[in-house]
């Protein structure tokens, strides 16, 4: 791939996924985007899934897998994204109660182990982070525990996490060149809610974070919102729009 892909986080769908899930994987490849990540495969098979995917010619980014399922069932999750043919896990989320500084190390622990394991099988292991990883400063944030657990441990930033706590997502994809295969791309409304909104008409700096993108090593660029103030498909599809459109100026 010459140019850094754009796809598309299904979770940002996640309501018309659970309607008809192949019938959204439609939308997405209509709209224009080359692969998508996914979260959960709304009672399908990854086979199933697979043979939709290559119909539609999407790419699978990567999968995000609940660290419960890392922990304990990784032989199983490598087994079902072989046959979905995909070469990433991404740990989305931890729960509340795992929060503390000591589940914290014992997390990095964990994804440093199962790295090793997938490795073996040539999948990549991402941390996809939100705002409590993050510390004030760059070094002194849990995120930055986590990453540093084993080299072999990816990231998956989110630059409206970063942006929101007064990190700069630029420092962070230059700290961990090499190891951000994914960045989650959103921006964020300009108004008391700070709600997350379709690229290019809110206050995060995307253009910068976007130029830093090749010499990171970043193969996808991934749209999400967390939440939608219009048609999430027309939400996404202006996203993509936005995105296209800066490529083109280049």
């Amino acid at each position: 791939m010459n140019e850094i892909g754009v796809g598309l986080q299904l979770y940002t769908l996640r309501n018309e996924c659970e309607k008809d899930f192949f019938a959204t994987l439609e939308q997405a490849a209509g709209i224009g985007y080359e692969g998508v990540e996914l979260a959960g495969l709304y009672n399908h098979e990854p086979a199933e899934v697979k043979e939709k995917l290559d119909e539609l010619g999407l790419a699978v980014i990567g999968h995000h897998i609940p660290i419960e399922r890392i922990e304990n069932e990784l032989e199983e999750v490598i087994k079902e994204q072989v046959a979905l043919g995909n070469s990433r896990i991404v740990c989305p989320w931890l729960p509340p109660e795992r929060r503390t500084v000591e589940d914290f190390k014992k997390v990095a622990n964990v994804m440093k182990k199962a790295a090793a394991v997938c490795a073996e099988q040539n999948i990549e292991l991402c941390y996809h982070h939100h705002d409590f990883e993050l510390g004030r400063n760059l070094e002194g944030s849990e995120l930055y525990t986590i990453l540093e657990a084993d080299h072999s441990i990816q990231a998956e930033f989110d630059i409206y996490w970063l942006n929101m706590v007064g990190h700069d997502p630029v420092e962070w994809l230059q700290r961990f060149s090499g190891r951000t295969p994914i960045v989650h791309l959103k921006d964020r409304s300009d108004d008391e809610r700070e709600e997350t909104v379709i690229l290019g008409t809110g206050n995060i700096p995307i253009e910068e974070v976007l130029e830093q993108g090749k010499s990171s090593g970043v193969k996808w660029w991934v749209v999400e919102q967390d939440h939608c103030d219009y048609d999430p498909i027309e939400s996404v599809t202006q996203s993509y729009q936005y995105l296209r459109k800066i490529q083109l100026q280049k």
